[in-house]
């Protein structure tokens, strides 16, 4: 092979492996070399491209720090709502008991004053016989009427066990006044310290709602500026950035909500095979009529926006939804997820129907921190009034703190 063919072999090689636009740099040149990256090049580009990722790793980081301040301070909001529920519920229990007992109080006062009335006249009449001279032994005495005599003392014994018996009323009628008035003034301090708790529970809940809707405000902006970078760094928009991290939360809230219903099932089956609470709580029996009545009431809320407190129509707080859809099915429930937990009938999480509530806790051993309640619709899903920044909306019922039991409210 000739010196001429091998270097037409050498060019034709080069060529099919170096890009056209390169070639047309070296025209003009035949004699220069091609021109590649060095060491350092490489080096420096492995570096910024290090450097965007940590960037974008940082950002991402702090979405999801974002996420969780904002999911503390909901929780918080919701634990300090169900606080000021559960006291105004309580506040109006005292109410009806404080009113009642001053009722009963204020009769057995009446009656009192009644018996005493009838007491005196009883002293009055036989005091009035005695000084009238009448006496039937002075009648036998001074008439020979026997009888007459008898009759008269039959009257005297009268009026002596009619007064005995009045006596014994009154004695009655004191004590029962005596215990009442005190039960009232009891029943008026218990009103006095709940509408005390009450007003302090409502200030924790609005210091709280004011820093959830701080908290929102703050994480829209800054989650905003974090996304503009985020579609810098990686060379995309803040639209898909924005799709990327509901991506991101929606795959978060499938893990999570995984993990409670797995938590649940282990839950009810370590309940069903150590007898668990069976034996000492109240189960429910069928699904309650009207439950069909309920779910349809609150699913046509879905959209109004979440009010601590809020009990409709154009707002709720979520013992508020479900106690009002329950009310248009003819059930009556307290305005309290707590409440609504402890006085309803149980079910098992298997046997949830429509319309039956589930509950949310920060501690599901202790019902006492149950701060949430939903409303099943279907086999795990449910409406709920969530928490502030949010609306009525349908969601899954597995997500942490779920309770082991719902309730069926009858």
């Amino acid at each position: 092979m000739t010196e001429r063919t091998t270097r037409r072999t050498l060019l034709l090689a080069f060529a099919s492996a170096v890009p056209v636009a390169a070639l047309a740099g070296l025209q003009g040149s035949a004699a220069a070399d091609p021109v590649y990256p060095s060491q350092g090049d490489v080096d420096a580009a492995q570096s910024a491209a290090d450097a965007k990722a940590a960037q974008v790793a940082s950002l991402q980081a702090q979405l999801a720090a974002q996420q969780d301040a904002l999911d503390a301070a909901q929780t918080k909001l919701s634990v300090a709502a169900e606080d000021y529920d559960e006291a105004r519920a309580l506040l109006q229990q005292r109410t009806e008991e404080a009113t009642a007992a001053q009722a009963a109080a204020d009769r057995a006062a009446a009656a009192y004053a009644q018996a005493r009335t009838a007491l005196g006249r009883v002293a009055s009449e036989q005091y009035r016989g005695v000084s009238d001279g009448w006496s039937p032994l002075a009648t036998v005495v001074t008439t020979g009427d026997i009888e007459g005599y008898v009759n008269g003392q039959a009257t005297l014994d009268h009026v002596a066990g009619n007064r005995a018996d009045v006596q014994q009323e009154a004695a009655d009628a004191k004590a029962l006044a005596q215990s009442t008035a005190a039960q009232a003034a009891a029943a008026k301090t218990a009103q006095e310290d709940a509408t005390t708790k009450a007003a302090a529970a409502r200030a924790v809940a609005q210091q709280a709602a004011d820093a959830a809707n701080s908290v929102v405000a703050s994480t829209q902006q800054q989650t905003d500026a974090l996304l503009a970078q985020l579609a810098t760094l990686q060379q995309t928009t803040v639209q898909l950035e924005q799709q990327r991290q509901a991506g991101l939360e929606a795959e978060r809230q499938a893990a999570a909500a995984a993990a409670a219903q797995a938590a649940a099932q282990a839950a009810a089956r370590a309940s069903s095979a150590g007898g668990g609470s069976a034996a000492s709580v109240r189960r429910a029996a069928a699904p309650t009529a009207g439950a069909g009545t309920a779910v349809d009431w609150a699913l046509a809320q879905l959209g109004k926006p979440y009010v601590w407190a809020a009990d409709g129509p154009d707002s709720f707080d979520c013992s508020g939804l479900t106690m009002q859809a329950w009310a248009a099915a003819g059930v009556s429930l307290p305005h309290s997820s707590r409440m609504q937990y402890s006085g309803q009938a149980k079910v098992d999480l298997a046997d949830l129907a429509p319309g039956d509530l589930v509950f949310y806790a920060t501690d599901t051993s202790n019902p006492s921190t149950i701060h949430h309640v939903g409303m099943v619709i279907a086999p795990g899903t449910m409406v709920e009034a969530p928490h502030t920044g949010a609306n009525v909306r349908t969601s899954s019922i597995y997500r942490s703190g779920l309770m082991s039991l719902g309730t069926r409210p009858s």
